[in-house]
């Protein structure tokens, strides 16, 4: 008798129970499937536009990968930029945007549109990318404002302390921008610093350092000679 007493007020406290609580049992688990499945579909559809990126980006680089010597048509260069833009657009965020917008501001650079190339690489710059991705945007972003002959906005956007990857490159780039504008001692110290960063085992580049930064001794030894000439007379 006391079992099935029991049994009934086991059964009466979870029908209040039930009552009380049901519906926010079942409310959680709703949400708790939605959530899940909203999740589940989201990481989905993630993946399929990283395997879309990805697939128009091998399309791109079979476009530009072409054999030394050769140039890309007019055709090729018409559909490779599309597809460019294409990973721009539909992935902003993301190194195949990046790497799509460096290959049109290359285009850019060997046709002369130069504003264009500071176009891409500034919308890079406004991306917010990685460290390394905004390095190599300024730096290549200077050089073009360089030969625009913009070189304080070339200047400003070769940080003094980058990454020890581009310690070289943004000190030779900081020397080109400075001979240019006839400051040739820091010009040459810029140089010292980026032959100091290279690795003697990249020859060509270097020797090409090292000559860039002899050529500036030379020149600044240079307006010496009729000096000492006059006072030998």
């Amino acid at each position: 008798m006391s079992v099935h007493l029991s049994e009934e007020e086991q059964l009466e406290s979870l029908k209040r129970w039930w009552k009380d609580y049901g519906k926010s049992v079942i409310t959680a688990v709703v949400i708790a499937l939605v959530a899940y499945f909203g999740y589940t579909a989201w990481q989905d559809q993630k993946r399929q536009k990283a395997e879309k990126a990805s697939e128009v980006y091998e399309q791109l680089l079979k476009l530009v990968n072409v054999e030394p010597g050769k140039t890309l048509s007019d055709s090729d260069k018409a559909t490779a930029a599309h597809l460019a833009s294409e990973l721009k657009d539909a992935n902003a965020k993301s190194m195949y945007a990046y790497s799509a917008a460096f290959f049109l501001a290359k285009i850019a650079v060997e046709e002369n549109k130069l504003d264009a190339a500071v176009t891409e690489l500034k919308w890079v710059l406004s991306a917010k990318p990685d460290t390394a991705t905004e390095q190599l945007a300024r730096l290549r972003l200077a050089r073009v404002l360089t030969a625009q002959k913009a070189y304080v906005d070339a200047l400003a956007q070769l940080s003094p302390d980058p990454a020890a990857a581009f310690t070289a490159e943004y000190a030779e780039a900081r020397g080109d921008v400075l001979k240019l504008q006839g400051d040739l001692d820091a010009a040459r110290t810029a140089y010292e610093k980026a032959l100091a960063a290279t690795d003697p085992q990249q020859q060509e580049r270097f020797m090409l350092l090292q000559m860039k930064v002899d050529d500036l001794k030379v020149d600044s030894a240079t307006p010496a000679a009729p000096v000492a000439e006059e006072k030998a007379q």
